[in-house]
């Protein structure tokens, strides 16, 4: 305290309608579920629901770009929406070790983890409010944008919109390709799935000079090549709505606001008005 002048009271802050809730895998994996419920009533058949993996980082500037385009929703087109965030206990923003088990593809951990988001996490959800299955979202970064990718590829009805943040296609050396060929050769679904490919402006160029080990890094990862090559084969094929968004000036971190900004508009615009009751 200062001299003469008492402490002033100091309370945590708290994001409005917001719940944390601790969960628990069959397995006995904990996750820390972070679900932001909309105060209006809900639509007759539910609120769409955003989901995010890497929920403890992405969570907080997801869910007040969500607020921010639902409160002019005659300017965005976005109506309320469940946010759901998937993260892990502690503070980290990222769980490395986590992530990498749950993201990758690797001994069907995405899989796995795909199932329990699917299943009781969503469930967990439905008895905080009613969710609308057939307006679900997933958004994530990096790792999760390679996860995205694989959710579309191998369930393809499962989300309505997928947000393949940053994907790390260059992982084991693009095998996320194999999945999408497998993926081509399905039938054509009667409503094609959407997708929205985005990446920094400056993932891919790094100072040789400064750091040339994380330049040699970024030439080798070919962030934003391999997401334009994506963003190409899946628009030409016809069977996804793709878009693809380069964030000028951005790096593979700063880019995440502008990509949960454009992730809102992309998940929610166009259902303000349609899901009413």
């Amino acid at each position: 305290m200062f001299e003469g002048h008492p402490a002033p009271a100091l309370r945590p802050v708290e994001l409005p309608h917001t719940r944390s809730l601790a969960f628990m895998s069959p397995g006995g994996a904990e996750y820390r579920l972070l679900a932001a419920i909309p105060p209006e009533p809900a639509p007759a058949g539910g609120f769409p629901v955003l989901v995010l993996v890497d929920g403890d980082a992405l969570f907080p500037t997801a869910l007040s770009a969500a607020r921010l385009q639902a409160g002019r929703p005659e300017v965005s087109g976005v109506s309320p929406a469940v946010i759901l965030g998937v993260g892990y206990p502690g503070a980290a923003p990222f769980d490395a070790e986590r992530r990498r088990q749950d993201l990758l593809p690797t001994d069907g951990g995405a899989d796995r983890f795909l199932d329990l988001i699917a299943g009781e996490m969503l469930t967990q959800v439905e008895r905080l409010a009613p969710i609308d299955r057939a307006c679900m979202s997933l958004v994530s970064h990096s790792f999760g944008g390679l996860f995205a990718l694989h959710t579309l590829f191998a369930r393809p009805g499962l989300f309505r919109s997928h947000v393949a943040g940053s994907p790390s296609i260059w992982w084991e050396e693009r095998a996320i390709l194999k999945t999408r060929e497998r993926f081509l050769r399905l039938p054509v679904a009667a409503s094609a799935p959407r997708l929205l490919i985005t990446v920094g402006g400056d993932e891919q160029n790094g100072d040789e000079q400064r750091d040339p080990q994380r330049a040699a890094r970024l030439h080798m990862a070919r962030m934003i090549g391999n997401a334009a090559e994506m963003a190409e084969v899946l628009a030409a094929s016809g069977r996804v709505d793709c878009e693809h968004v380069v964030f000028v000036g951005e790096n593979h971190i700063s880019v995440i606001p502008a990509m949960l900004s454009r992730a809102v508009a992309f998940a929610l615009g166009g259902t303000e008005g349609k899901l009413s009751p």
